[in-house]
């Protein structure tokens, strides 16, 4: 079976010039028959002579589909060369037995620029020993940088396989600080519990004591852990002018087998019947408040 990493190069050759995947193939041979450091990073920093930054990368349909079959939830939407070559000198250094390549790999990272900094958090999920990688990913997560920070957070499988729940809680919770769009971090259902849950409802009310608001999709991570409290506090966002409020309370009521939530689907008739009949889901509300209107 073909590497990721070879794969990736595949797909780089339908896309890019055939001068720069020659020059990538070299130097992965190169390092890996003779790894020194400096020459690492020169490669790194060097895929931007050599590829296009605005090219995206077609991958074949067989090759997505291996790769997806090998990384669930694994997105190749929007990879364009340079993302594709450094994953590729990526996935070599650490597949490289050499006891020091973790610290090469915090090396780079301590000095890379943004784009270099996406390649290398959205590498993640592709790269071996991911036990070795998460606190690598967690500092990650203190940047404000929104695209350094989505390239972990988003469309990434790697923090809903490898975080304790502590971690994939302090992502979920930053991802609202931050206003990025919870639909697109993998795993959100799978990783719900009722500390996350418990600390989306004090947020709440610690925006409704400010005059604010807090996201309608921040309410999908109750799913499941709907408390006395949280229902209480459900049937306010069911009385909101807000269409997104509304629809988030009857996502939560249609779903819930508690009978905590009974009195939202009275109050709620149309948006509970667009739930039953699947034309309101999660997904579609997310996609929704994340279009620009």
């Amino acid at each position: 079976m073909e590497s990721p990493y070879e794969l990736l190069l595949g797909a780089l050759e339908q896309t890019a010039s055939s001068d720069a995947v020659r020059w990538l193939r070299g130097e992965c041979t190169r390092l890996s028959r003779h790894f020194e450091e400096n020459p690492f990073f020169f490669a790194f920093s060097g895929v931007s002579r050599h590829f296009d930054r605005n090219a995206e990368v077609t991958f074949p349909k067989g090759t997505a589909e291996v790769l997806q079959r090998q990384i669930p939830g694994l997105c190749l939407k929007h990879w364009d060369e340079f993302r594709t070559a450094r994953t590729v000198l990526i996935g070599l250094l650490l597949t490289l037995d050499r006891p020091d390549r973790l610290r090469t790999l915090e090396r780079l990272t301590s000095s890379a620029d943004i784009r270099e900094l996406i390649a290398i958090f959205g590498a993640l999920p592709l790269l071996p020993n991911p036990e070795d990688l998460v606190e690598l990913a967690r500092d990650g997560l203190r940047t404000n940088i929104l695209s350094v920070f989505d390239a972990i957070a988003l469309r990434n499988p790697f923090p809903e396989r490898h975080f304790t729940e502590e971690g994939w809680n302090q992502l979920v919770l930053k991802a609202l600080f931050l206003g990025r769009p919870l639909h697109r971090v993998v795993g959100l259902d799978a990783r719900a519990n009722p500390a996350l849950a418990e600390a989306v409802d004090y947020l709440a009310h610690e925006r409704w004591s400010a005059g604010r608001k807090i996201p309608p999709e921040a309410w999908r991570c109750c799913t499941g852990y709907v408390t006395d409290q949280i229902a209480h506090d459900l049937e306010r966002v069911a009385a909101s002018p807000d269409r997104g409020d509304r629809e988030a309370a009857a996502l939560l009521a249609v779903g819930d087998t508690t009978g905590r939530l009974a009195p939202i689907r009275e109050a709620l008739p149309a948006e509970c019947a667009d739930v039953a009949m699947g034309s309101l889901t999660w997904d579609s509300l997310g996609a929704l408040l994340a279009t620009p209107v």
